[in-house]
């Protein structure tokens, strides 16, 4: 079955061209599943974390173990306290639909700018 200009026309006219508010919850499920999220580690913050990883395994320096894990883990546990804000604000405003942009039809002015 071939698609006429007229079903194209149908589809578009049929699709929701404003989108539905979303209720709180799921602007609470979204920020709730970033909160383990919030903050990307820079790529020094990750070599210092692989390097006290190697330090951690010198059985010679260390004979108790890994002194370093309790660092280890207060980083990525902790990435979550030191989140810049602005991050869940960008967010829940994206989350906002926006009004559509109108469509300005203007006439061409003869002698007008070419």
């Amino acid at each position: 079955m071939q698609n006429t200009d007229a079903d194209k026309l149908q589809s578009v006219i049929s699709d929701d061209l404003f989108p539905q508010v979303q209720h709180i919850s799921d602007v609470k499920q979204v920020l709730e599943e970033m909160k383990t999220n919030a903050q990307e580690l820079q790529p020094y913050q990750i070599r210092a974390i692989l390097f006290l990883k190697e330090l951690g395994k010198n059985e010679y320096l260390h004979l108790d173990g890994d002194p370093y894990k309790e660092i280890q883990k207060f980083v990525m546990e902790g990435k979550v306290l030191v989140s810049d804000p602005a991050y869940y604000l960008d967010t829940i405003e994206a989350l906002i639909p926006k009004p559509p942009k109108p469509i300005v039809m203007a006439e061409k002015i003869p002698g007008g700018k070419k």
